[in-house]
């Protein structure tokens, strides 16, 4: 990955691991629109002929070190996927969740309902709804980061992974 391509901007990543298909290239082209001319630096986590003219403030890469990454960026929009949504909220990450399908919509929901993230919609997503989403989010003192960093302390003090795998273990 292009760490030194992070120009220090808040950095967004921007995320979804449903189906390859025109709907997924559509919500990465109308995201592209939302962070146009904000100033902030976007990670596109897509094949780069989905969007073949970024704005100058979006990285556009086929995959990225995700793990390592959250611990750079300053919010993520993702679909929903129980992963990403765990791996950010345990980083303190505020998300916008457009959920595509299965568990996802619940999953947004949580989240929202935590008060770490905004659901938006996938399929009939709009630029100026997703900006909307995002500024939100990343706006200094937001509530949406509150949470999330509420979130993570919880994750922490569960004892995260470890405990998880310690737990499982001990069912065998």
């Amino acid at each position: 990955f292009p760490w030194d391509e992070l120009d220090g901007r808040p950095a967004v990543l921007v995320t979804l691991g449903a189906p390859d298909g025109p709907a997924r290239d559509r919500f990465f082209r109308v995201a592209a629109e939302a962070v146009r001319g904000l100033d902030v630096q976007a990670v596109f986590e897509t094949d780069p002929g989905a969007l073949p003219d970024p704005p100058p403030n979006v990285l556009v890469r086929e995959q990225v070190p995700r793990h390592k990454l959250l611990e750079r960026v300053s919010a993520v929009v993702c679909d929903g996927a129980h992963d990403t949504v765990c791996a950010s909220l345990a980083e303190g990450l505020p998300l916008v969740v457009a959920p595509v399908r299965d568990d996802q919509p619940v999953i947004a929901g949580q989240a929202e309902a935590a008060g770490a993230g905004i659901t938006v919609r996938h399929a009939r997503a709009r630029a100026d709804e997703l900006r909307t989403a995002l500024t939100t989010v990343l706006a200094e003192g937001a509530p949406h980061r509150t949470a999330a960093e509420r979130v993570a302390a919880s994750i922490s003090a569960a004892g995260g992974a470890a405990e998880a795998a310690d737990r499982l273990e001990k069912l065998t």
